[in-house]
């Protein structure tokens, strides 16, 4: 009875072990949130991370390279978007600063934004530019949903910017 719930107990942690592995590939940008990930200008800056739910479009300010689950604070109160949803017309989008008071931001010194728009109902691709004050400069900001946005994808560049739990999908 032992040894079998001893060779039960060692087949479902090598099965564990097996999906963490084919999951987290070294090389791989993590999303801590479970959106797509943007490069700012390109892959080492940071990124934004990008979910759509609903009517209401997250962004989180993260890390360059594969550090992509520290958040980057943003002194922006703000951003401002030109969204181009597939096949229709471009909107404007104001996303307000969200702070995370558990990590001490506030309006101005903040990684997360959001808004709230009819348009973004149904979305399920979109593309949209804007610019943000990001690590100290004035950067240009462009998403691409659900994919994600890598300027870099032309060069030699091993890793990939989309989620691994998009890919499940």
């Amino acid at each position: 009875m032992i040894k079998k719930i001893f060779t039960a107990f060692i087949c479902s942690s090598l099965m564990t072990l097996s999906v963490y592995a084919h999951d987290h590939k070294e090389g791989e940008h993590k999303s801590a949130h479970g959106g797509c990930l943007n490069a700012i200008c390109e892959c080492e800056v940071g990124h934004a991370e990008v979910k759509l739910e609903g009517d209401t479009l997250k962004v989180w300010f993260v890390g360059g390279g594969s550090d992509t689950l520290k958040a980057v604070k943003i002194p922006d109160k703000e951003l401002i978007l030109s969204v181009v949803p597939e096949g229709a017309a471009a909107q404007s989008l104001i996303l307000k600063a969200v702070p995370n008071e558990l990590s001490e931001e506030s309006v101005g010194n903040c990684s997360q934004f959001a808004a709230k728009a009819d348009f973004l109902k149904g979305v399920k691709k979109f593309t949209a530019t804007g610019t943000v004050t990001f690590k100290g400069k004035k950067q240009p900001l462009r998403i691409e949903y659900p994919e994600g946005y890598d300027p870099d994808e032309d060069e030699d560049h091993d890793h990939d910017h989309k989620d691994k739990k998009e890919e499940k999908k």
